[in-house]
Order: C-alpha cells, then sequence, then structure tokens
C-alpha cells in the first residue's frame, strides 16, 4: 500500500509485530541440547550403520543357509549311494541263494543265507527308515534357524 507525504513523495507502508523472545529461546536450548545428546554422529547416520549391519547379518545367515543346504544334498546323494550299494549287495546274495538252492535243494547252507538275506534286508529297512527321519530333523533345523521378517518400528521425534 502506498501513500503520499506532505511533499509528494511515495512512501511504503511496513507492518510491525512485537514477539516475545522468551519461548524461541527456550526452544534454542532444547535443540542445543538435543544436538548434544547425539554426540558427533548424526541420527541419520546411526540408523544407516544399522542397517548395514543388519545386511550383514542377513548376509551370513543367507550363507550359512546355501551352505547347510549343499551339505543336505551332498548327504542325500551318499545316502542314495549306500541304498544303492545295499541293494546290490542284496540282490549278489539273491543270486547266490539261487544258484545254491538249484544245485542243492532244501540244503541248510541254503536255509542259513536266506535267514541272513532276511537279517540284511531287515537291516537295510532299518537303516532306510533312521536314514528318512534323519533328513527330516534336518530339515526341520534348516527351516528353524531360516530368519522371521519383523516390520521396522518407525523412528518417533523426541518431544520437547
Amino acid at each position: 500500500m502506498k501513500s503520499v507525504d506532505t511533499f509528494g513523495a511515495a512512501m511504503t507502508k511496513e507492518e510491525y509485530e512485537l514477539v516475545p523472545l522468551d519461548p524461541i529461546r527456550s526452544l534454542e536450548k532444547k535443540v542445543e541440547k538435543l544436538e548434544a545428546s547425539v554426540s558427533g554422529k548424526s541420527v541419520n547416520q546411526e540408523f544407516v550403520d544399522l542397517i548395514k549391519t543388519n545386511q550383514q547379518v542377513v548376509d551370513d545367515l543367507v550363507k550359512m543357509s546355501v551352505d547347510v543346504t549343499n551339505r543336505i544334498v551332498h548327504l542325500s546323494e551318499s545316502i542314495e549311494n549306500l541304498v544303492g550299494k545295499l541293494s546290490e549287495f542284496m540282490n549278489k546274495f539273491e543270486i547266490l541263494g539261487v544258484e545254491i538252492e538249484s544245485e542243492k535243494a532244501g540244503g541248510e547252507r541254503v536255509k542259513s543265507l536266506e535267514e541272513e538275506n532276511k537279517k540284511l534286508k531287515e537291516f537295510q529297512e532299518d537303516l532306510i527308515d533312521k536314514l528318512s527321519k534323519l533328513e527330516k530333523k534336518v530339515n526341520t533345523l534348516v527351516l528353524s534357524r531360516v530368519p522371521i521378517r519383523r516390520p521396522i518400528r518407525s523412528m518417533t521425534p523426541i518431544s520437547p
């Protein structure tokens, strides 16, 4: 808004307001205390450091999980190899038993081999059951170590 003084010069009218300084000074002191409590590091830098540490933990867990999975796969392959060898071994006994049976029908040797063959079959079945139980336990152990994601809590501002 322009006004003209008595000499004809244009003047601008400015508005002024009085504001008490006590509340502003107390806010400045609180800000200074807050800055001093951070002790040189900004809150953002601490948050970034926390995220980096968290990511390192996650990376380590993933590496361990991959290692355990690889070991389980290797163990499974070894078990399959063992079962194959046991089956081969059992087949040899069965062939030998058939040959002996054809040579000496009803002989004591054939009966003892058949009994041993039955015992070996039971042992093999028992071993397969135990190995499957072991595999289940290892799988549950691996699954129990997988980290559960939790939501990140939001940071609340410090009240003055």
